[in-house]
């Protein structure tokens, strides 16, 4: 008979007794100008393999992102961050202050941003110059004992492992750029490790009051909002919020008003800002008069407001009127606002490029999930139903920009940007907002855009095709893949694979998407289930992706986390730090073997006996070894139903430069339900076209 479905769609059922079919570790294609029932219509392609391009660590790649521009892919492994060049060269330039699970990573082209669930964080994007040796550090003696690249400077940062955060090289001693000893910032006890330095953004001469930073000379550097600064004396944590020059250092009251109330929000207005200076009431005169007020943000104005300027309050009193004061720092010397309130005398202020955000940065401190739209970061706020935003072109949120996924009771889960819209999706439903230059929050919902869906896992929530597609969940069951389809989810799971997530634990997916040779694809893999999903959207198909030990048990597929990066497609590994190439000419898990499984459906004639003379399976033919010896495909079957299976037959795929040559199985036996499986191990270009059966129906 001709092809019987052997290269056919798989997963369409759950039940294997209804339809077995496997089709593991090979994608479906089809020929779009073939006819039905002509060879050839579905082929079957070897999924790509994994190839090295670096190591990171020993630990879970969390992350990847590449940056805007395409000059660095930064990546996440255990708790450190890398920026990696062109050269595939990983250079650390910071640490997260957790070492484990998905991180989300986002950039505007300025600064990326990572969020971890408890923390976020910042890193101007720059040339991440470093060096790499072997040291220990006693007190403030940093001796260093290997050099293995890269020269040790004045100003720079220090990681590893133990060593306290902002840990600045301040002087040479016996080294003057290798082995030998310098003096850092910051006293400590290492014992001797791998050692790293990365550039610091800016060396600056300052000191600070309440929280203002005066910089009264410029060594070398810029400074920016979101750069973490040390030095001497300076709180561990302290951040510049606000560049001078159109942002208000402090306040005066020019006149009181009457009618106010303690707590009273009270906003500047005038000029045009991205963030209005806040204030709430503190304190009340005898008179009625308003004599305190606390800060909540520094403004931030592109024209400064006229004096005295005009206040809005949350509807109590009039005739209030402040003058506020401007910073004149635009990147060198000058004043600038600092997160935390201190007393500082006139001492050298390192600028850092990676920074760990202060708690009071914005709303709140954490967040899952971010991402970015028309240059603000937005991001979400763990275990409530609220999210907040930076502000534009900034790491740097204002203590007012957040609102809450407010349409349903259903928490925030996670979030995605798509075609300039912020998609919230909840534990059960899902609803969209746009930014429309509100103040103080800048985003509103899009009214008619909630749906009855939202999301089983915050990370299985990827872009693909020109939507996104995420495991779902709703208040009658989960374990659906949905697509979105403008403000409307469908689903693009079949029942074989919800079948495989029923009733398992599936918060902990993560997916990705990949596009190959024309076909893009939604990988969702399931770390407590050990299984992966891939979801190819030019064919409509699933196929499962998954790596197999040695003692050929599968598993889920080692790409964690991925980025398109250099014109290669990258993935880290979940276990190893490794990052690979997503390889089509590689037929191999980083040398590992890869198993490809793919399973028939069932063949029955009214449960009549049928007799079975011979199988053809059309592989590629001329893939032979490099060896020279012929690859092997591997047959069995089984008589009831998929329950149990016969022993190994084994046929020759054919030597390199043979075409035409046929994998052929002879005198099958008999049965009234036939499934046959085939497989192959051999790092070939495997591909099937079809598959031919000779077989005759019985009369019992």
């Amino acid at each position: 008979m001709p092809d019987f479905g052997f290269v056919g769609p798989s997963y369409e059922a759950p039940s294997i007794y209804q339809d077995a079919q496997e089709c593991i570790n090979f994608r479906p294609e089809i020929d779009p100008l073939k006819q039905p029932g002509q060879n050839g219509v579905i082929a079957l392609y070897p999924t790509p393999g994994l190839t090295i391009k670096c190591i990171l660590d020993t630990g879970e790649v969390r992350g990847m992102r590449t940056v805007s521009g395409g000059d660095y892919l930064v990546a996440v492994c255990q708790s450190d961050v890398y920026v990696i060049d062109s050269t595939f060269n990983p250079v650390h330039i910071g640490a997260l202050n957790t070492s484990s699970g998905i991180v989300g990573i986002t950039d505007n082209g300025i600064n990326v941003y990572i969020v971890d669930g408890q923390y976020r964080y910042t890193w101007r994007i720059s040339n991440p110059n470093n060096a790499e040796f072997v040291g220990s550090i006693s007190g403030t003696t940093l001796t260093v004992t290997l050099m293995k690249s890269g020269t040790i400077g004045i100003n720079q940062q220090v990681f590893c492992d133990g060593i306290l955060p902002q840990t600045v090289v301040t002087a040479l001693g016996t080294g003057t750029g290798g082995v030998g000893t310098y003096t850092v910032n910051r006293s400590q006890t290492i014992a001797s490790e791998d050692i790293n330095t990365a550039a610091v953004g800016a060396v600056v001469t300052g000191s600070i009051s309440g929280t203002t930073l005066t910089v009264t000379a410029v060594t070398s550097g810029t400074l920016y909002p979101g750069q973490t600064i040390t030095g001497t004396g300076i709180a561990l944590g302290t951040v510049i919020t606000a560049l001078g020059g159109t942002a208000a250092l402090s306040f005066s009251i020019t006149a009181a008003g009457t009618g106010y109330a303690v707590g009273d929000t009270i906003t500047v207005t005038g000029g045009v800002y991205s963030q209005q200076a806040t204030y709430t009431v503190a304190t009340i005169g005898g008179s009625g008069a308003v004599t305190g007020l606390t800060t909540i943000n520094n403004g931030v104005y592109s024209i400064v407001p006229g004096t005295p300027s005009s206040t809005t309050t949350s509807g109590n009193g009039t005739g209030l009127t402040l003058t506020l004061t401007f910073g004149t720092g635009n990147g060198g010397a000058g004043t600038y606002v600092v997160s935390t309130t201190q007393t500082v005398s006139s001492t050298t202020v390192y600028a850092l490029n990676f920074s760990v955000l202060p708690t009071n940065d914005g709303p709140f401190e954490g967040a899952d999930v971010v991402d970015t739209v028309d240059n603000y970061f937005v991001y979400n706020r763990p275990n409530t139903q609220q999210f907040g935003s930076s502000d534009p072109l900034s790491p740097i949120s204002s203590a007012l920009a957040f609102s809450s996924k407010d349409g349903a009771p259903d928490d925030l889960v996670s979030l995605i940007v798509d075609h300039r819209e912020v998609y919230l999706m909840g534990e059960v439903s899902s609803e969209v907002w746009v930014n429309s230059g509100l103040f103080p929050f800048a985003f509103q919902r899009i009214p008619g855009t909630s749906t009855q869906h939202g999301i089983a896992a915050k990370f299985s929530i990827a872009r693909v095709g020109n939507s996104f597609a995420y495991v779902s969940r709703n208040i009658r069951g989960q374990a659906q893949v949905m697509m979105m389809n403008g403000y409307v989810p469908t689903r693009i799971s079949t029942h074989a694979v919800e079948q495989t997530l029923t009733d398992q634990f599936i918060d902990d997916a993560r997916a990705w998407t990949y596009q190959l040779e024309g076909h893009e694809v939604y990988v969702v893999s399931f770390p407590t289930l050990d299984l992966t999903w891939a979801f190819d959207i030019s064919t409509g198909m699933w196929h499962k992706w998954l790596w197999v030990d040695n003692q050929n048990v599968y598993h889920r597929h080692r790409g964690n986390c991925h980025a398109s990066f250099q014109g290669l497609n990258l993935v880290g590994d979940w276990e190893n730090g490794n990052v690979y190439q997503l390889d089509a000419l590689n037929y191999t898990d980083n040398g590992d073997e890869i198993r490809r499984l793919r399973r028939a459906p069932h063949l029955i004639s009214d449960y009549q006996r049928q007799y079975f003379h011979e199988l053809q399976i059309h592989f590629q033919p001329g893939v032979g070894l490099p060896d020279g010896s012929a690859p092997q495909a591997m047959l069995r079957w089984s008589d009831d139903g998929g329950s149990t299976w016969s022993n190994e037959h084994w046929s020759s795929i054919g030597v390199q430069g043979a075409y035409q040559n046929r994998a052929i199985w002879r005198r099958l036996g008999q049965s009234r339900d036939r499934i046959f499986e085939v497989v192959v191990t051999d790092p070939v270009k495997a591909v099937i076209t079809a598959a031919n059966l000779k077989a005759d129906a019985g009369v019992n």
